[in-house]
């Protein structure tokens, strides 16, 4: 008998997140949609609900589980909406008591023991790489210590068996489920300034990181980098554009520039098959091959996006990003003159940030050739160095307000208005320059960007406001 799951993405109902749903990108989860085609493969039925992107309530999350009778229902969740997770979870088993509730996601996987014992309406927990974890589950319909990767109670104890091996091969993966994913493509859009033609898919190229920057977390997928072929990758890319005319993909790990070598094959296969696809991709700083930039162009490239983070070097190097100033500034100088845009993420308000500081960061950004900015404040997540170290201080947080949208976290010396009022300095100062404002001016023009840049204009000019 063919078992089911629904795989959901919890809905938020919440203020601090306006800013993120109406400025920010709507990409699609495709931790769930990989999950999706590994356990349909195998004999499960499959849904997916992305209740977050679709704005659902949590009421209608029920009605759908109603309709959809699954045995198990898997939630995934980061640090900022594991407490919303919990309560669908207890609205779910509310309705249905023999629905088994799975946890998977971030937080999960950076506080395992501490999620289910926090938590009681997760009957189970899958910590680290997903896929053979839970098709384990639904395939031995019980829950022991004989599955590796997941945490659950037994007998008033919390149980942990040990971690499962990560996948060497990410080629033996089948591609996302898409199909699941309602109206992909069209209903998932970047930010208006992060996408060249509509329509446009996210790729993942690989799995874990060797950098270990202190704010992030890499409990999911580890340090050790596994990286998907590029004959998967252009298989995956011909398949898209096939199925759902994709345009554009854009590849959001930010090691995809990491292997030279494999970077010139990939455009060598890409050119080949003249797919006339453009992408945008993430890279490093110091991990850029200046002469392979022209060849990244002439096959399609638009844009690269670098966490930067800061202007100071005094930050950067307590975030261990292993970058200098100078290199920053060289790399951007290079990327912008081979016709290539360059976009930044920016971090502002950790533990060593000062006033000047702060201005060594907007100095940065308005001096260099970037096309477009993100600014996020510093945020101690589970699963980070920074975050282990900041919690022996005594620091503690609302886990619904831990995103980058809120201030979760305000160094010494430095007021939490001050840190709003440089993020508001940072996106005027920027945006508001003459040849942006004209830049975006001409977008107006262009029917795939119009009503979306419109709308985003409108909610960041009440959100400057606002926080003025």
């Amino acid at each position: 008998m063919t078992k089911k799951i629904a795989l959901i993405n919890p809905p938020i109902i919440a203020e601090g997140y306006r800013w993120e749903v109406k400025l920010g990108s709507r990409l699609p989860p495709l931790g769930l949609a990989y999950l999706a085609s590994y356990l349909r493969t195998r004999n499960v039925e499959v849904d997916i609900l992305d209740a977050y992107n679709l704005g659902l309530s949590p009421a209608a999350v029920i009605d759908y589980v109603s309709k959809k009778e699954p045995e198990y229902v898997g939630l995934t969740a980061t640090s900022s909406i594991v407490t919303y997770a919990s309560e669908l979870a207890g609205k779910i088993k509310e309705r249905f008591p023999n629905v088994t509730i799975i946890i998977g996601g971030s937080h999960m996987s950076a506080m395992p023991e501490e999620t289910i014992e926090t938590f009681g309406h997760f009957d189970v927990g899958i910590y680290g790489e997903g896929e053979q974890t839970l098709f384990d589950i639904i395939d031995s319909g019980k829950i022991d210590s004989e599955i590796p990767g997941i945490v659950f109670r037994e007998n008033g104890n919390v149980i942990k068996t040990p971690p499962r091996k990560y996948i060497k091969n990410l080629d033996e993966l089948d591609f996302p489920a898409y199909d699941l994913l309602r109206d992909f493509p069209d209903f998932y859009l970047p930010t208006v300034n992060n996408y060249h033609r509509l329509p446009v898919a996210p790729i993942i190229s690989s799995r874990g990181c060797p950098y270990s920057c202190s704010f992030c977390d890499q409990s999911v997928f580890g340090h050790r980098l596994r990286a998907y072929s590029n004959d998967y990758l252009i298989k995956l890319i011909k398949f898209l554009k096939s199925k759902y005319d994709i345009r554009e993909v854009c590849f959001y790990d930010d090691i995809f520039l990491l292997d030279k070598d494999k970077l010139r094959d990939f455009i060598s296969k890409l050119n080949k098959e003249k797919l006339n696809i453009n992408w945008s991709c993430e890279g490093r700083i110091d991990q850029l091959d200046y002469d392979a930039l022209k060849e990244m162009k002439d096959a399609g490239c638009w844009q690269i996006s670098f966490g930067v983070e800061s202007g100071s070097q005094k930050i950067l190097d307590y975030f261990n990003k292993r970058i200098t100033v100078e290199q920053i500034g060289k790399t951007i100088r290079e990327v912008s003159g081979s016709g290539i845009k360059a976009r930044a993420y920016i971090i502002i308000g950790s533990p060593l940030e000062t006033v000047e500081t702060l201005k060594e960061t907007e100095s940065l950004i308005l001096g260099l050739p970037f096309s477009d900015i993100h600014v996020s404040f510093f945020t101690p997540i589970p699963g980070s160095k920074a975050y282990d170290e900041i919690i022996k201080e005594g620091w503690s947080s609302d886990l619904n307000k831990m995103d980058v949208y809120n201030i979760n976290y305000v160094p010494q010396n430095i007021k939490p208005e001050m840190l709003t009022g440089y993020m508001n300095r940072l996106y005027r100062g920027f945006y508001f320059h003459p040849k942006r404002l004209f830049r975006y001016f001409c977008m107006l023009f262009s029917p795939s960007k119009s009503r979306h840049l419109l709308m985003a204009a409108l909610e960041f000019s009440m959100i400057i406001v606002k926080k003025t």
